[in-house]
């Protein structure tokens, strides 16, 4: 209902077009407040920028933190979120696929991998950055290509000659320690340099959760009358231990050496059945993550005329990553179990891409195209094995490369008082991916190996968008967008079919609504849109499927409120409705019995005469039964999440603000069935207060003040039987904890 709706709108809004508004203005000039949000040719879109200012404000704050003061992105924490490590970016609701449903960008080139591994965050200095580009739904996939159905965020870098010399030292808790520099250099009139570096340390909110790691980018910026280039050369590396759940539900024995209830900060130490509480499996070994990048990255733009520009862009990176995942029943280093889990993945990539910007008038109407083509090619190489050291079990071989044109304009319409934009995409992708399996080794003898996978897809991504002004301070929008993706690595080799890489391309189409009102007290942003998509890939009970189609609706707003000269308010608030519209889950079927449990083989969800089929799913108890998906919920979305924060001028030099998250509950992950318990909603206040003295700076802050007791990520037991139901592993974040940092710019 509200997509026709919507739908109706965009129509009306087209007709509308012929009556001009009596504000008169050119919006597409590098001078209009709106060029950087309408300079992408996305006109129609609900966009947000967010200036250099207000990243000043956020000190002690990393960029997944910033992120998600704003309306439609949810960000969801393993372990408290550290530099945005393991942290999920949630765009309009995607649930466990989140991390493969938008792009992170950095100067428009892209920083999502083929896997599904954390983005790094830490190597972009708050202080180098000029803005960043929220662009929420389909409409960025014409220009960015593959992943952007939720949305894109672009996060635009200064010149290396626009930044200050600044050193900056923290101290938290935790025993959280972090040094950050930036430092630039005037070579000549034409030519800067600019090096930035950091350095952090923390024992983090959990046992054995150590974090630490080092970050060093170095950029060199040239500029004449007609020529502007840039090259970007980063390393940084990563070591971090990898506390594990703590348990809600348990039943069985080692389950009782991981409660929640009886520590939210200890390690999951896994263990074996238990005779009494002193044979808690004590001595496993921890488990870790560890990563280290390197990457070069060069760009040239050059003005051929005034109005035309050419943007070339190079890059390549090296991501090589080392895991160990401990099983239940390991108890030292030197007897590793057959569970035991080791990895070394090498991951490299390379992106060009070429495009022309240009800027005409077409009879007085300035228009902006920009016209272009990209290439990605990436290649993985994961060898797993049992045990550092040892022989490797099994290798997991791929490659991707795509290919794309794409065509986006952008023109003023009926004397400059509305915009239309129109943009098209072609991605051609090539995937290939192999499996060496060797059952020889201890661990892999019940693997399974992959058949070689060699397949070409096609997808197209569109978009249309109006915005019209109505009066001096109001604007209205509305866009219609199709947007795909295709599959990554981590999630073809847990995919559906039991031995196969195979997995479809999804694709999304999108229409939404919008109105901006802007004054000199008061600042509103807000949209309402509805989403579909095909194929969707979504984790289910331990695998990745292409579910049916799933709809989203939704509600996105964004505020600020000038109460006095030394008073301001803001605050953003979302709301999404994901929900399956058609599918199902068949029920398990072929009963065996192991320790006097039922167990079915071939199931999706429970089997069909366990009392949780029969209790909660409509089992009859007869055979070949499915459970029906529609009207159910996509686990992990927080149908609700708000923030309201205030800002107050102690003096001319010093600032307090304050903001409450809400975050509404939500089916833990793996729960399609939507019937375990909800992971709680929770609020959590932080303050801060930030002050500067001339080149001197001073920054101190408390997070969770009320010592709130909370998690925004668990996981319901991949079992399908009764002992399970309502057993979940959940990852508890950071009580109330303090941090202070002082800065010096030289």
């Amino acid at each position: 209902m509200l997509k026709r709706l919507l739908i109706t709108f965009l129509f009306l809004s087209l007709t509308s077009i012929a009556h001009a508004a009596d504000t008169k203005e050119i919006w597409i000039t590098p001078e209009a407040s709106d060029y950087s949000r309408l300079a992408t040719g996305l006109a129609g879109s609900n966009i947000t920028i967010i200036s250099s200012e207000e990243i000043a404000k956020s000190t002690g704050k990393d960029i997944t933190e910033i992120l998600k003061s704003y309306s439609g992105i949810q960000v969801r924490s393993l372990y408290s979120g550290i530099d945005g490590i393991n942290s999920t970016i949630d765009m309009r609701g995607f649930g466990e696929a989140a991390k493969s449903n938008f792009l992170m960008l950095l100067n428009g080139r892209r920083l999502n991998d083929l896997d599904m591994g954390g983005i790094n965050f830490s190597n972009i200095p708050l202080s180098s950055i000029d803005r960043i580009e929220i662009v929420r739904g389909n409409s960025a996939g014409t220009i960015y290509g593959s992943g952007a159905i939720g949305g894109a965020i672009n996060i635009v870098t200064k010149d290396s000659s626009e930044v200050s010399d600044i050193i900056n030292l923290s101290y938290g808790s935790f025993n959280s320690m972090s040094v950050d520099f930036t430092t630039s250099v005037t070579l000549d009139e034409n030519t800067s340099m600019m090096v930035t570096g950091k350095t952090k340390e923390t024992d983090t909110y959990r046992e054995s959760g150590d974090y630490d790691r080092d970050d060093i980018l170095f950029r060199l910026n040239h500029k004449n009358n007609n020529l502007k280039s840039y090259l970007d050369i980063s390393s940084s590396s990563k070591n971090q231990l990898l506390s594990g759940t703590r348990i809600i539900g348990g039943v069985y024995n080692y389950h009782l050496c991981n409660l929640l209830s009886s520590s939210r900060t200890a390690e999951n130490i896994g263990g074996s059945y238990l005779t009494n509480a002193n044979t808690c499996n004590a001595t496993q070994r921890d488990d870790y993550a560890n990563e280290d990048n390197i990457s070069i990255a060069g760009g040239l733009n050059i003005a051929q005329t005034k109005t035309r520009s050419i943007l070339i862009d190079v890059s390549t990176k090296s991501k090589d990553q080392k895991a160990f995942y401990a099983a239940n029943g390991n108890n030292s280093s030197s007897n590793p179990n057959s569970g035991d889990s080791y990895i070394e993945t090498t991951l490299d990539n390379s992106q060009f891409s070429l495009a022309l910007d240009e800027s005409l008038f077409i009879d007085n109407n300035p228009v902006i195209i920009k016209f272009g083509g990209d290439l990605n090619t990436t290649d993985y190489d994961s060898d797993r094995y049992n045990v550092e050291g040892g022989a490797v079990g099994q290798t997991f071989d791929a490659s991707q490369e795509s290919r794309a044109l794409f065509f986006q304009v952008s023109l003023n319409l009926l004397e400059q008082d509305a915009i239309m934009s129109l943009g098209i995409r072609k991605e051609n992708t090539d995937f290939y991916g192999a499996d060496t399996l060797n059952t020889s080794v201890s661990g892999f003898q019940y693997g399974t190996n992959h058949a070689t996978l060699s397949s070409s897809t096609s997808n197209t991504a569109f978009n249309i968008g109006f915005e019209k002004i109505l009066d001096s301070n109001t604007k209205i929008f509305t866009k219609y967008a199709e947007s795909f993706r295709t599959p990554n690595i981590d999630e073809r080799i847990k995919a559906t079919t039991t031995g196969s890489f195979a997995l479809n391309d999804q694709t999304s189409d999108e229409i939404e609504i919008g109105l901006r009102y802007e004054n000199a007290l008061f600042n509103f942003s807000g949209s309402i849109y509805s989403m579909d998509t095909e194929n969707e890939i979504q984790y289910d009970q331990s695998k990745n499927t292409n579910l049916d189609p799933i709809n989203r609706e939704g509600v996105n707003i964004d505020f600020n409120y000038r109460a006095s000269d030394m008073l301001r308010f803001n605050g953003a608030y979302n709301y999404v409705d994901a929900e399956f519209t058609s599918g199902s889950l068949s029920m398990g079927t072929g009963t065996y019995l192991s320790y006097g449990t039922r167990y079915y083989n071939g199931n999706e969800t429970y089997g069909y005469l366990t009392n949780t089929a029969i209790n909660y799913l409509g089992s009859d108890s007869s055979a070949n039964q499915s459970f029906s998906l529609i009207g159910n919920k996509v686990p992990l979305v927080a149908p609700v999440n708000f923030r309201l924060g205030a800002e107050f001028d102690i003096d001319s030099k010093t600032m307090a603000l304050i903001d409450l998250h809400y975050v509404d509950e939500r089916y833990v992950s793996n729960d399609q069935e939507n019937i375990e318990t909800k992971i709680p909603d929770y609020y959590v206040v932080n303050t801060k207060v930030i002050s500067s003295n001339g080149p001197l700076s001073f920054s101190a802050g408390i997070s969770n003040i009320f010592n709130e007791k909370y998690y925004d990520f668990a996981v319901s037991s991949t079992f399908h039987d009764d002992n399970h139901f309502g057993t979940q592993g959940v990852y508890p974040l950071a009580e109330r904890n303090a941090f202070i940092s002082l800065g010096y710019t030289f």
